[in-house]
């Protein structure tokens, strides 16, 4: 009796098995990384902007200018501010909240869901 032949089958069959399992996660992957890479932009924005003085003292559609005029220049476009940015004022300064997520569909009826929020403080 020849075994060759089953161990070869066994090796393709494990092969393709590896390869499906590898194109799914490279898949999930690439739907992913980039909303992971927008938050970090986001979230360097706001630290930046917490940085600089005078900030809290601005308006609220002051903030939510400079926001979006730095969003628009890393090229985040599809960002609702009103929705998804909240200005709280109290009497140690002004936070500005980030509160949001992300649906990336996946396969049919199954959607992955990256929720998101960051605090960060004003100076006046």
């Amino acid at each position: 009796m020849n075994t060759s032949r089953y161990r070869q089958n066994g090796g393709l069959s494990s092969l393709i098995f590896a390869i499906l399992i590898f194109g799914g996660i490279m898949s999930i992957g690439a739907k992913v990384i980039p909303v992971y890479m927008d938050h970090n932009t986001i979230s360097n924005i706001l630290d930046k902007l917490a940085e600089e003085p005078g900030m809290g003292s601005r308006t609220d559609g002051g903030i939510r200018e400079e926001l979006r005029k730095r969003l628009k220049l890393n090229n985040i476009r599809e960002f609702d501010i009103g929705e998804h940015v909240k200005i709280e004022r109290h009497g140690r300064g002004t936070d500005v909240l980030l509160d949001y997520e992300v649906r990336m569909p996946m396969v049919s009826n199954l959607d992955l869901i990256a929720h998101f929020n960051k605090k960060v403080e004003l100076r006046d």
